[in-house]
């Protein structure tokens, strides 16, 4: 390929890369402010005068606990989304840097990961661990706020609806990025 024909590709693909980014963020910040937005309004519940209960899996649940466990499906979801779209940001990256050894430039091979060096070696961060440890406490908070019948159930009825998207699928076309 050309010199003129690999520039353009790159200028293209980082556009791609930088507009794929910052639909992430956005999305991400709001769908992860919904999902502690829903528990804090469920938290806030009149206790003096309660919602009536709704009849869920043979149980009566209040409507409060309900939110609070769809916020908790809310970031699931964000979590999903997020990590979705970084897996895609990666793959832009990666040609992005094949690109810039045949043009002789330097952009993105100058992004690194934050480290720092101890005894043990050089440690590296990943701002989704973060998320990961965010998720777990939030689902303890869920749990213990939900009971594990509802909890479970809604992780389960959520998992269970979307594989049936995903089986459903196979009905639909293969896009063309798709195949190779």
């Amino acid at each position: 390929m050309m010199t003129l024909e690999k520039l353009t590709e790159y200028q293209l693909l980082q556009t791609l890369e930088l507009e794929t980014t910052k639909l992430r963020h956005t999305t991400f910040t709001a769908l992860i402010s919904v999902s502690f937005l829903l528990p804090g309004l469920a938290l806030q519940a009149d206790r003096a005068n309660p919602l009536p209960a709704v009849s869920l899996l043979g149980r009566e649940y209040t409507i409060d606990k309900i939110i609070f466990m769809l916020g908790f499906i809310f970031y699931c979801f964000t979590f999903f989304h997020y990590w979705w779209y970084h897996r895609h940001s990666h793959i832009y990256r990666r040609r992005l840097k094949e690109i810039e050894n045949d043009l002789g430039l330097s952009i993105y091979k100058l992004r690194a990961r934050p480290i720092f060096s101890s005894v043990l070696g050089v440690h590296k961060l990943h701002f989704d661990w973060s998320l990961w440890i965010l998720g777990t406490i939030y689902a303890l908070a869920a749990h213990s706020f939900v009971g594990s019948r509802l909890f479970l159930a809604g992780i389960l009825l959520t998992f269970i609806i979307y594989l049936g998207f995903v089986a459903y699928s196979v009905l639909e076309p293969v896009e063309p990025l798709e195949r190779g």
